[in-house]
């Protein structure tokens, strides 16, 4: 499957903004998109919705825009008119009245698309326009249809206003959308590789997808594959930043395993260890809870010649260890360990 589907089609924000659209077109109202400046898979946005309004309303072509600073109306007359409609409007006319009052053209069976309209400015000329046309077409023509307009507004503050519908993706909807890609690749632990493209991606889905597309040798060697793929798209920032993505993705996935993992062997041998306390902790005091056992001092107990742990035990202990002094001193755990903790998981 293509990753791209998974945004459109699957991420809750993404899906409710494509039905949205739907639903103010099918109710032959034209409305006001406020979309982020960067769009992730842009094109295919675009193509998904194409196809969902071809299917909506067979009879409406879909047509796309790009707002180029021209009045609204010179530039549909240009752009979306025969050379005979163009040649019959006289400048003197309004051009909303001139193109309402044509109940055969071509443009009113259009759902006319105006893309990258970046500034107030172009959006209230866009938006007089719709209006206008609308009201001449109720007056003019009232029983024929007419054209329905997706004024898309780019901005840096993609918040709704009144009517309007508008897109911000958030961290969260990244999250869901990496479980979903990183889910397509079998034999490698879905939350770990999910989290670690999130947070080395910084939350861009795009960069996420890629980074996942690696499988394997991005866990293997994260910082290295990450300097690789994002140099590629000339968005890799220096190996210290990589590096602490990599350890936050770490700190998420794997010390919250190994505190869960401490917690429940505890809870599983609580008598057995309460019978070897007290024990001293690594600050010289104490230790007569056996909840308050860290890894340190279970791998410290395997040492002892009467505490009689098993192998495996031992081994699990000193993986634990491991891992959690590794991230406790900033330093990144080896992908054979990560692996290997996960999988006991």
């Amino acid at each position: 499957m293509s990753l791209s589907r998974i945004w459109w089609r699957q991420v809750g924000r993404s899906l409710r903004l494509c039905q949205a659209v739907e639903d103010r077109l099918y109710a032959e109202t034209s409305l006001v998109l406020r979309l982020p400046k960067r769009l992730p898979w842009e094109e295919e946005f675009y193509d998904d919705m194409k196809d969902r309004l071809s299917a909506l309303q067979a009879q409406r072509m879909v047509r796309f825009l790009s707002c180029n600073g021209r009045r609204p109306g010179d530039q549909i007359l240009e752009e979306l008119c025969s050379e005979d409609v163009r040649t019959g409007y006289w400048p003197g006319q309004s051009c909303e009245e001139y193109l309402a009052g044509l109940p055969d053209l071509t443009l009113n069976q259009m759902y006319v698309w105006v893309r990258q309209i970046t500034t107030p400015g172009q959006l209230e000329h866009w938006r007089h326009f719709a209006v206008r046309y609308r009201e001449a077409a109720a007056r003019l023509t009232p029983d024929s249809p007419h054209a329905l307009f997706v004024l898309e507004y780019r901005t840096d503050h993609p918040e709704s206003a009144g009517e309007e519908i508008a897109y911000a993706p958030t961290a969260g909807d990244c999250q869901v959308f990496c479980l979903e890609a990183a889910a397509l690749q079998e034999g490698l632990p879905t939350d770990y590789l999910a989290t670690l493209a999130q947070c080395v991606g910084a939350g861009d889905p795009e960069l996420s997808a890629r980074l996942i597309r690696e499988g394997r040798p991005f866990l293997e060697d994260p910082v290295g594959t990450a300097r690789r793929v994002l140099g590629e798209s000339g968005t890799a920032p220096g190996q210290d930043i990589l590096h602490l993505r990599v350890w936050r993705a770490q700190i998420m996935v794997l010390f919250a395993l190994v505190e869960e993992k401490r917690l429940g062997y505890i809870r599983a041998n609580e008598d057995r260890l309460r019978a070897w306390l007290p024990t001293p902790a690594e600050n010289g005091a104490q230790i007569n809870d056996p909840y308050d056992l860290e890894f340190g001092n279970l791998f410290y107990m395997t040492r002892r010649g009467d505490t009689a742990f098993t192998r495996q035990e031992t081994e699990q202990i000193t993986l634990c260890r491991d891992v959690r002094n590794l991230l406790a001193h900033n330093e990144l755990v080896p992908c054979d360990k990560a692996l290997r903790l996960l999988a006991e998981g």
